[in-house]
């Protein structure tokens, strides 16, 4: 059995990106606030207690900012998963404002991640998320305690755990192998 050991990163520098429309432009850019860096190395230290094997992490640059200083501290290696990335929530990339960035994102939540019968909606489903993130953990099976850095909704849908996620924090969920 593997057990994994989510790490959601630390507060984001979303200030060190432009905007765009009142988007964070290129937000999957950002790298961790002073803040952000002082709860990933706190994690860091917690997670010694475990004597994980690897850490995996999501391509974007918050999680992998945390993936590295975890790699240091830890000493382990560290291997980048694009398809750990965040919840999609534009899927067609045609969003053109903070507003319509907004709606879908309320519509998730209306909707619990959950298309309703007979739609697809623009953004990434729970489902599919779940479909991407367990493809990319099955290959990492044959390891007995990974750390994965990435993001809440990722956390959320894998470990059924339908709350928010503190920055940092760490979150364990097992799975037969």
């Amino acid at each position: 059995m593997t057990v994994f050991y989510f790490v959601r990163h630390g507060e984001p520098d979303y200030g060190s990106v432009g905007e765009w429309n009142d988007i964070p432009f290129g937000k999957e850019f950002a790298g961790l606030s002073k803040s952000g860096i002082e709860q990933i190395t706190k994690s860091a230290k917690e997670l010694k207690k475990y004597s994980p094997e690897i850490i995996i992490s999501s391509p974007y640059a918050r999680a992998l900012h945390g993936a590295a200083i975890m790699s240091r501290e830890l000493e382990l290696p560290v291997f980048v998963e694009k398809d750990l990335h965040e919840w999609n929530s534009d899927r067609t990339h045609s969003v053109a404002d903070g507003e319509q960035l907004f709606r879908l994102c309320k519509e998730f939540d209306a909707c619990n991640g959950v298309y309703p019968a007979g739609e697809e909606k623009q953004w990434e489903s729970r489902e599919l998320l779940r479909k991407r993130v367990l493809g990319v953990l099955e290959k990492y099976s044959t390891y007995e305690r990974v750390i994965v850095s990435g993001h809440a909704i990722m956390m959320q849908t894998i470990t059924e755990q339908y709350r928010p996620f503190a920055y940092g924090e760490i979150v364990e969920w097992g799975k037969k192998g």
